[in-house]
């Protein structure tokens, strides 16, 4: 009996830490959020505190406007100025999560 309940217990213990670590991982492979999907190295061409985007030379003569979240926002107007090469990590949703400024060729 005692072997019975020790073997349900470990059962019990390992199906709970497998499930654990199964539900962790879901949203990481689903695009969570946080979860930065995409990097981009551009220059910065100008910068709408009003609508919170910025516009990016990706290519020489292609400009993008990106959506950016407000920590890469504050982040961008402390350091960033225009002209300057940044390094852009984009959720699933292609919002600017995180910035790395003057990095790149």
């Amino acid at each position: 009996m005692k072997k019975i309940m020790l073997v349900l217990f470990v059962l019990l213990v390992s199906g709970s830490f497998t499930a654990a670590i199964a539900t962790a991982q879901i949203p990481a492979q689903k695009g969570a959020p946080h979860a930065p999907v995409k990097i981009v190295q551009g220059t910065l061409k100008g910068v709408d505190p009003l609508n919170k985007t910025i516009t990016v030379e990706i290519v020489e003569g292609q400009t993008v406007t990106l959506k950016v979240d407000v920590d890469a926002f504050e982040q961008i107007h402390r350091v960033g100025k225009k002209g300057e090469r940044l390094e852009l990590r984009l959720s699933a949703k292609d919002i600017v999560e995180t910035v790395a400024v003057g990095t790149g060729p």
